[in-house]
């Protein structure tokens, strides 16, 4: 009997194993519910067999590709978070910015195609990663400033919860050491600009610290933080650091939508905002909010929904409202200082965060708005200013965008420095954008800048 049974068995499995791979999806495909690329069956060659690669590669096809497996993965992830007793708020700050869905594509489409991600470099602003990561970046110039930067001593800078009761709770934690050498860096980039340019900072929390108030308006006064006063003592004349805090601080009090619940980006409406006041404050007449036409995605579970994948998060399904540029507007890729394929501005076969501009492509591309205003703008940012990139058309011929992130960027692709771009394209400010987990203390601020800078 026990060997009837066996023999079953093995024919069931052997009729499971034809039919799977007679009739599974033998590519590598893109799963949007786990968020990252499903094995694809493996291709049998002399070196694959020798090496012992084709066992493991052919056993990675057979978990992801097996029947009904989306389901078992669904029910597991259910049963899991039935009995989790984590709360909502901790499963908030739980998200990584991992929301990459990375695809192996030929090598003549990889530039073109890549597709966006926020890397998170750490949980915390200050991490002893950081510190080694300091260690060995370039040490940026700074001759060539019209103003010599001061050299302040302080101890630390924070990004503050300004409590119901009176206190004040860190969110972000700087030390001096770590805003002295983002201060050096940025100095370094405005050297580069001419007389009359501007490098304007912009450093933004993520939604996992934001929602902290956010989400808890009845209960907290606001936020607040000393990061910008402690850099811009130290930045010289031609850099100008702008609070992101205090920008969003009356809107998030005010109860609009200015972070997404479920991801770790700020909403289009955060953005515009952000950008409408580091505009107005260059003295620019800008352009107001209800001139823009809108367009929303809706049932949006982004990068902290994917991490858990909790159903406790569901019911914050969110939002993606976006703003149509005002005039026809053109992208496309950059190499070498020259425009190469075309990529979109507004991607409404997106349904997430990669709506604006069809995500993160490297090594640079640029924004034509269709204006005429004799200036162009270089945008150094993570995917926090893909969102914020639109609203910088009307004010600009070109809007420039880099992401110096190993994912989109390499100097042999690029064929060039920030400084030769600078030069060659006719720049006449620099916008820094990026995420606390791109921002001070991280590589992309200590090493990334400085060693593509020149």
């Amino acid at each position: 009997m026990s060997f009837v049974l066996t023999l079953w068995w093995l024919i069931l499995c052997g009729a499971l194993g034809v039919c799977l791979l007679l009739f599974a999806d033998k590519d590598a495909v893109v799963s949007a519910d786990e968020n990252r690329t499903l094995a694809a069956l493996p291709s049998l060659t002399r070196d694959t067999i020798l090496s012992g690669d084709l066992d493991e590669a052919f056993e990675d096809f057979l978990c992801d590709k097996f029947f009904l497996r989306t389901q078992v993965v669904d029910a597991a992830t259910a049963m899991k978070h039935l009995f989790s007793a984590l709360t909502v708020d901790e499963l908030l700050s739980e998200g990584t910015d991992d929301d990459t869905l990375v695809i192996d594509l030929p090598e003549a489409e990889t530039s073109a195609e890549t597709i966006d991600t926020e890397t998170q470099e750490t949980e915390s602003a200050q991490t002893v990663a950081a510190d080694e990561q300091a260690d060995t970046a370039a040490e940026p110039e700074t001759e060539d400033s019209d103003t010599v930067a001061q050299q302040v001593s302080f101890d630390e800078a924070n990004v503050w919860l300004e409590n119901a009761d009176g206190t004040k709770t860190a969110l972000l934690t700087y030390s001096g050491e770590d805003i002295q050498r983002a201060a050096d860096v940025f100095n370094a980039y405005a050297a580069i600009l001419p007389d009359d340019g501007t490098l304007h900072v912009l450093l933004a929390p993520r939604a996992q610290t934001a929602n902290k108030l956010a989400l808890h308006t009845d209960d907290e006064n606001g936020w607040s933080s000393d990061v910008e006063t402690a850099l811009s003592a130290l930045t010289t004349d031609k850099v100008s650091v702008h609070s992101v805090v205090d920008i969003l601080e009356p809107h998030i009090l005010a109860g609009e939508y200015i972070y997404f619940r479920t991801d770790h980006h700020w909403t289009a409406l955060g953005a515009y905002y952000v950008a409408d006041a580091v505009l107005e404050a260059a003295g620019y007449r800008t352009v107001p909010l209800e001139e823009y036409q809108t367009s929303e995605i809706g049932d949006f579970l982004g990068s902290i929904y994917l991490h858990q994948r909790s159903a406790k998060l569901k019911s914050l399904a969110d939002t993606v409202t976006v703003y149509e540029p005002l005039l026809p507007a053109e992208s496309y890729r950059v190499a070498n200082a020259y425009r190469k394929a075309e990529l979109p501005v507004i991607d409404m076969t997106q349904d997430d965060y990669k709506v604006f501009l069809g995500g993160t492509h490297g090594p640079y591309r640029v924004l034509d708005g269709g204006y005429h205003t004799g200036q162009n703008v270089l945008m150094v940012c993570d995917s926090f200013g893909n969102a914020m990139a639109p609203f910088l058309m009307p004010y600009y011929d070109s809007v420039y965008m880099v992401d110096f992130r190993d994912s989109y960027y390499t100097r042999e692709d690029a064929q060039g420095s920030v400084s030769d771009y600078v030069r060659r394209c006719g720049i006449t400010d620099i916008y820094v954008v990026l995420s606390e987990s791109d921002g001070i203390a991280t590589q992309f601020v200590n090493q990334l800048m400085p060693e593509n800078l020149k």
